[in-house]
């Protein structure tokens, strides 16, 4: 049981619920309903739940939707606490447009919200759903939203711009930069385990099936690969990444496909999966032995190298790289494969500290004469959450 102070933390897609229980600022449990809409299940681990990892039976038909995932896990969670000992949910939001900081949960928040979902088709709606049903079923927890733009505000008016009539601009239409939470907890590492890199210029890489990067100047973010939405940049499990325009134009014009058709393709379709025909998985791409499988490889490594080249440049120089995400915490292959590509701005890969690392520890993968640091430095989106809930809650309660 949980005595201390507790904020939940909840990560909503729309096949998955990733979630985080935290006493204060230590995390004491996590886990995920994954399968939502098919074979259904719920996997946990933490010293709640004693320091083991299990996963309970199949959740069937009780699960069918992202709602549907929420009461399960709140009510299943709340079998581990004490009566009414959830003191704030936290709330990953992927896009806040124009918003500078977390914010509790209003009704004119979930509007705003609302308004910029079709930026984000895959997270943003899902992560709105399960607050509003928490707003239903526990009207007197606060909730917090926190936005993976937020951290991208430091970047400069001049490198949001798109080459636009000038109006858009002020209605929006720009680049925000995404995975700002993930940014955030690299950049607090930096400052304590490489200072030298945080006060310089670092290139950090979110590499998963939602892939980007992000340059740091001084612990900011200076500019990012991702843009207006969350198709932009590198190529990513099943989103392309920089395109063509023209590619959009063609496809409705001359092909005839709707919207619909078109975004549909763009977010469900394409990336690795796209290119590969067999997955959006990295590890099943690793493992295959299909040319495909080779190219779409290929093609995430070579995005990578090409976008990193531009952000290098924007920084006049490189201090140190950071890996982090799914891919970027757990396959080396890929990391050796970008870390080659750039070894003309000086970088040296140690590949046995590489092989050997592991995916849940940070380890320092550059080679002495190597001139750019290489960092692996485990993800912790939710550490971030926790600690703005409960900064947000704090401030809230305080001026009451």
């Amino acid at each position: 049981m949980v005595s201390a102070p507790t904020i939940l933390v909840l990560n909503s897609g729309s096949s998955s619920l990733k979630f985080a229980l935290f006493a204060g600022d230590h995390c004491v449990g996590r886990g995920a309903i994954t399968g939502i809409g098919h074979k259904a299940s719920l996997s946990v681990k933490g010293e709640l739940f004693t320091n083991k990892t299990f996963t309970l039976p199949a959740l069937g038909d009780d699960c069918r939707t992202t709602t549907d995932a929420t009461r399960i896990l709140i009510s299943w969670i709340k079998t581990y606490l004490l009566p009414d000992n959830l003191d704030a949910i936290g709330h990953r939001v992927v896009h806040g447009g124009d918003l500078t900081k977390s914010m509790r949960v209003t009704p004119d928040l979930i509007g705003q919200l609302n308004s910029l979902a079709p930026l984000a088709p895959l997270h943003q709606p899902f992560n709105i759903e399960s607050i509003n049903l928490i707003a239903e079923l526990y009207p007197d927890i606060p909730q917090v939203a926190c936005f993976d733009t937020v951290f991208h505000g430091t970047i400069e008016p001049l490198h949001r711009r798109f080459a636009l009539p000038r109006h858009w601009y002020d209605q929006g239409i720009k680049r925000y930069g995404f995975h700002g939470l993930s940014y955030e907890y690299i950049a607090a590492r930096l400052a304590e385990v490489a200072p030298r890199a945080f006060v310089g210029r670092t290139v950090a890489a979110h590499l998963g099936s939602g892939a980007s990067l992000c340059a740091l100047k001084n612990g900011k973010s200076f500019d990012a690969s991702t843009g207006f939405s969350a198709l932009d940049g590198l190529v990513m499990g099943t989103r392309p990444g920089t395109l063509d325009a023209g590619v959009v134009l063609y496809f409705l014009q001359e092909v005839g496909f709707d919207a619909k058709t078109v975004s549909e393709m763009f977010y469900l379709e394409s990336g690795l999966l796209g290119i590969s025909g067999i997955s959006s998985d990295m590890e099943t791409l690793l493992n295959s032995h299909g040319p495909e499988a080779g190219e779409a490889i290929d093609l995430f490594c070579l995005r990578i190298t090409q976008q990193a080249g531009g952000l290098i440049s924007l920084l006049g120089g490189i201090d140190a790289i950071v890996f982090t995400g799914g891919i970027g915490e757990h396959a080396a292959p890929i990391r050796a494969q970008v870390c080659k590509s750039l070894e003309w701005i000086g970088v040296d890969l140690d590949t046995e500290k590489n092989a050997a690392a592991k995916s849940d520890q940070e380890a320092l993968l550059s080679s002495p004469q190597s001139k750019v640091e290489i960092w692996l430095i485990p993800t912790d989106e939710e550490s971030v959450i926790a600690h703005h809930t409960l900064e947000i809650i704090g401030i809230t309660e305080a001026s009451c």
